[in-house]
């Protein structure tokens, strides 16, 4: 008994160093390395020992896919608690959502927490694809690239699957007007829109496969390719740099505290401005939906209006051709682009990014000047009362296509170059998206263009 006894006693005076070498398994209590330390630390798996000291600097990657990365954390914790309360099914669907924002407590909050981080994902996303095609760092990274590319395709998924979910007039409509679109896409239009509602319209069988979209298939499948595309970073040997580049030089740092201690940094910040914004500005909720009445006007989300404003001018070019080359563009880019030159720096090589600057004032200069004139009600007319293949190959769309190929073209005949070709024709896609979108955003009833300070209204 006191052999039993004196043994339990000293397991119990030894616990505090039991636990710490239980849990932290191969620690020694005389110290460790810095190196030995990262070795048993999670963040091992994340980045190596010591970093190259350029990745230190906010320009480097402007810390957007760490901001996107918080951003999905926060989606998905926000995500499941209002799963407790929401109720797929027409009936129950916008009642939950509004004894969410008015009857539950911090509902309002959390709805608001989760419908902000959604588009600012959306957004962190897009610009974090926009760093990765800019710097070049896609350059012998191919898979990490496509792999980054289906994550954006997924936050999309993600965020166009969410929107339906309040079942509210504005949603109804928005999810029913982007669906229309697939219709412009030949052959597996039709298809895709019928697994998307389950039907021919927008109704209860739509509702549940969205929310078993948004609540489990995209999210499993986001967070895979999330730890894929982490540890292929990892194995490329962290952020993309110019051939014969060392990254355990001379002006390589710990990674800990250096870099760990800014993602922190970086992550408490993104939190605390969300918050601050959940707490002031509310997610929007409308009316139950009324399936007689169609919005006034009717707009797809935010992120689909450039494509909306485009099948405005030619459904062909605007729902097929345009965003079928940009994604194509996009998943051939690392295969077709194998130049090592200005790998991971900003616009590629010094010399040669006169050539972006001057393809984006063209395609601002260009754009301008055809929404100009496609908003004239003489152009307006005469372009309505033309053929279909002309009003196809006569218009916006078609027109910043066209002048992305000429670019692409011309500034790679010019410096000889596949990057800057490839770039520039990329910054003339980006100003049609951005500004297309703008325009979409612009739109008041019966699609009529306002000025953001202009009142709407039925007579102009």
């Amino acid at each position: 008994m006191n052999a039993f006894l004196s043994t339990l006693w000293a397991n119990v005076t030894a616990l505090p160093a039991t636990l710490r070498s239980g849990m932290h398994p191969g620690v020694r209590g005389d110290g460790d390395s810095l190196t030995l330390r990262m070795r048993r630390n999670f963040c091992f798996h994340l980045h190596p020992v010591q970093v190259a000291a350029r990745t230190l600097e906010p320009k480097t990657t402007l810390g957007l896919g760490v901001i996107t990365l918080a951003l999905f954390g926060v989606l998905a914790a926000s995500g499941v608690l209002l799963m407790i309360y929401y109720v797929p099914t027409p009936g129950g669907a916008h009642a939950a959502t509004q004894d969410l924002e008015y009857a539950v407590t911090f509902g309002a909050f959390l709805r608001a927490l989760h419908r902000w981080a959604g588009h600012a994902m959306v957004l962190t996303a897009f610009l974090h694809l926009l760093r990765v095609a800019f710097t070049g760092a896609y350059s012998r990274r191919e898979l990490n690239w496509t792999i980054g590319l289906g994550l954006f395709l997924l936050t999309l998924g993600l965020a166009f699957t969410g929107y339906l979910l309040p079942w509210d007039q504005l949603s109804f409509w928005a999810v029913s007007v982007s669906t229309n679109l697939l219709d412009y896409v030949p052959g597996v239009g039709g298809l895709l829109k019928r697994l998307l509602l389950g039907g021919r319209e927008v109704g209860q069988a739509a509702l549940i496969r969205f929310y078993t979209l948004h609540v489990a298939l995209l999210p499993a499948l986001m967070g895979g390719l999330v730890a894929l595309h982490l540890w292929r970073i990892r194995k490329d040997g962290g952020l993309a740099r110019a051939p014969g580049e060392d990254p355990d030089g001379a002006a390589a740092v710990p990674a800990w505290p250096h870099l760990l201690l800014r993602e922190a940094i970086l992550v408490m910040v993104v939190l605390t401005l969300l918050c601050f914004l959940a707490a002031f500005v509310a997610a929007p909720l409308g009316g139950a939906p009324d399936i007689h009445n169609p919005s006034n006007p009717e707009k797809t989300p935010w992120y689909f209006l450039w494509v909306q404003e485009m099948v405005g001018y030619s459904a062909p070019v605007g729902g097929f051709a345009f965003p079928g080359v940009l994604l194509m563009g996009l998943a051939l880019l690392p295969f077709l682009e194998r130049e090592p030159e200005g790998a991971g720096r900003w616009f590629g090589p010094p010399g040669k990014r006169a050539v972006l600057v001057v393809s984006t004032a063209l395609a601002l200069f260009f754009f301008v000047f055809f929404e100009w004139a496609f908003m004239d009600p003489a152009v307006v007319s005469w372009f309505a009362a033309r053929p279909p293949l002309v009003r196809d190959l006569l218009n916006p769309a078609t027109g910043m296509l066209g002048l992305a190929a000429l670019v692409f073209a011309g500034s790679g005949v010019r410096v000889r170059s596949t990057r800057t070709a490839f770039l520039a024709a990329i910054a003339v896609l980006l100003v049609a998206v951005v500004g297309f979108t703008f325009v979409g955003w612009c739109r008041g009833p019966m699609w009529t263009f306002f000025w953001p300070w202009e009142e709407w209204s039925l007579v102009r």
